[in-house]
C-alpha cells in the first residue's frame, strides 16, 4: 500500500501528466457544454459544466490512483486545477473548492480505503468528492452575486452577458447543478472503473 509514503520524482511526473489530461477533459467539457447549451438552453452553461467534467474525467482520475498510490497525488491535482481557475480569470475564490476537495478525496482514497481491499466503492466516493471541486467557478453565482458581477465587469463582460448568465440562477437550479454534478461524477467513476478493470486488471490497485 502506498499510503503516506513520500511522493517520488516519478510520482510527481505522473501527477503532472494526469493533471494535464484532467485539464484537457475540463476544457472539452466546458467547450462542448457551452456550445450545446448556447444552442439549446442559453444561460444554463454554468449549471451543466461540472456534470460534464465529472462524466469525462473519470478514467483520468482512476488511472492516476493506479499509477500513484501515495497520499498527496490527488491533493496536488486539486491544487493545480484550482490554480488553473485562478490564472484563467475565474472568480478568485474558485481556487478553494478544488484544493479542498482534492485534499478530502486524497484522505478518502488513502486513509479510509485501507479498510476496503477492493477499494472500488470508496475510490468512487473519492472521485465524487474531487469532482465537486469543479463547482468552484459557479458557486459564487448563487452566493456572491455582487462580487461576481463586479469581477465580470472588471474583465470587460457586457451587461447582456451578465444578464444572460444570471437569468436562471435560483435555488432550484442550484439543487439541479449539485444533483447533475453527482450523477455525472458517478457515471464518470463507473466508466473509469471499467476502463481500468479492462486494461489494468492484472496489476495491483492503488496501495
Amino acid at each position: 500500500m502506498g499510503g503516506f509514503k513520500a511522493l517520488r520524482t516519478k510520482d510527481l511526473v505522473n501527477v503532472g501528466i494526469y493533471s494535464a489530461l484532467y485539464f484537457i477533459c475540463m476544457g472539452i467539457a466546458e467547450g462542448a457544454t457551452t456550445l450545446l447549451t448556447g444552442l439549446l438552453l442559453p444561460g444554463f452553461t454554468s449549471i451543466f459544466v461540472p456534470c460534464v467534467v465529472g462524466l469525462l474525467a473519470g478514467p483520468v482520475y482512476m488511472l492516476l490512483c493506479r499509477k500513484v498510490p501515495r497520499f498527496g497525488a490527488l491533493t496536488i491535482m486539486g491544487v493545480l486545477m484550482g490554480l488553473f481557475f485562478l490564472v484563467s480569470g475565474h472568480f478568485a475564490l474558485a481556487f478553494i473548492p478544488y484544493a479542498l476537495c482534492g485534499l478530502l478525496a486524497d484522505l478518502v482514497e488513502t486513509v479510509l480505503a485501507a479498510a476496503d481491499p477492493g477499494r472500488r466503492v470508496l475510490r468512487d466516493v473519492s472521485y465524487v468528492v474531487f469532482t465537486f471541486g469543479s463547482l468552484g467557478p459557479v458557486l459564487p453565482l448563487w452566493f456572491m452575486k455582487n462580487a461576481y458581477v463586479a469581477s465580470l465587469l472588471k474583465r470587460g463582460k457586457s451587461q447582456d452577458y451578465i444578464d444572460t448568465l444570471f437569468s436562471h440562477i435560483s435555488a432550484p437550479t442550484l439543487l439541479a447543478c449539485v444533483a447533475l454534478t453527482l450523477l455525472g461524477a458517478l457515471a464518470g467513476a463507473l466508466i473509469g472503473d471499467r476502463i481500468v478493470a479492462r486494461h489494468f486488471s492484472g496489476q495491483a490497485g492503488r496501495g
